[in-house]
């Protein structure tokens, strides 16, 4: 076995692997596609044969590492390739949001923290629930202050202002302020995460959330074929409000804090 950094000569290879489960290796396929400029990504191999991926990304304000590993015992060498390509992951509490599966894969070889259920919750054309409302428009950059002060209210864990840049970001306004968002973590051919979404204390409850939330869907449907976004699994609200726009559980996640052992 080998373990090398992403290149262009290994990239079609780790897609290749990845696709297999597009929904559950959705953020690794971003962070070798769209966000690969923003990321640390290694990959392993037996033979010719892609066997794991493990990837940081630089961008958000924590530390964080996700993985896909063909078996547990190939998680050591890969967490240990991927810490002496970033150091800090060897000194820090990491953050990482896997399914189930994995973290229970991870526990044995790292130090567990915290860990915490989100559902991810996926949504068809055909299943898509559209709310219809005024005021809603595509956000800017000029709307980037008022975003930021939405994600401070959300308070939105992930929030970074190159949102705008990751694909389709909707607003909703009432009395000339902006009072919903919602946006994309990545936007990428095979599956788009719809994420940022926040409404503000004053206007919750009055459907702008659904409102922003069913214009981003309709939106990333026109880039790729497949949809999702996560939410925590005891927010029964927020569970019902996708329900509500057509969108249904599809596979239990993790949010895990830990430290490599």
């Amino acid at each position: 076995m080998r373990i090398e950094p992403l290149d262009d000569n290994n990239q079609p290879a780790a897609l290749a692997y990845l696709r297999r489960l597009p929904y559950r290796n959705a953020m690794l396929l971003s962070n070798v596609t769209q966000l690969r400029r923003q990321c640390d990504v290694v990959v392993a191999h037996s033979g010719d044969d892609v066997v794991g991926v493990a990837t940081h990304y630089r961008a958000l304000p924590f530390l964080n590492l996700i993985f896909a590993a063909e078996y547990g015992e190939l998680l050591p060498p890969l967490l240990a390739t991927i810490g002496q390509a970033v150091p800090a992951l060897r000194r820090g509490t990491i953050t990482g949001v896997m399914p189930a599966q994995r973290a229970a894969q991870l526990a044995p070889y790292v130090q567990l923290g915290s860990l915490k259920e989100e559902l991810q919750m996926v949504v068809e054309p055909e299943t898509l629930r559209e709310r219809a409302g005024q005021g809603a428009r595509r956000l800017r950059a000029d709307d980037l202050p008022a975003m930021a002060e939405l994600a401070r209210l959300g308070p939105l864990m992930a929030y970074t202002p190159d949102l705008i840049d990751h694909g389709p970001a909707v607003g909703a306004f009432a009395d000339g302020r902006l009072v919903a968002m919602a946006g994309t973590h990545f936007a990428t051919p095979d599956v788009i995460e719809i994420g940022h979404v926040a409404t503000h204390p004053d206007y919750r409850r009055r459907g702008y959330g659904a409102l922003v939330t069913s214009a981003v869907a309709r939106a990333c449907f026109a880039l790729a074929p497949r949809v999702y976004l996560m939410v925590v699994a005891d927010n029964a609200p927020a569970v019902a409000t996708y329900r509500a726009l057509g969108f249904q559980p599809l596979e239990r996640f993790a949010i895990v804090e830990y430290r490599l052992a």
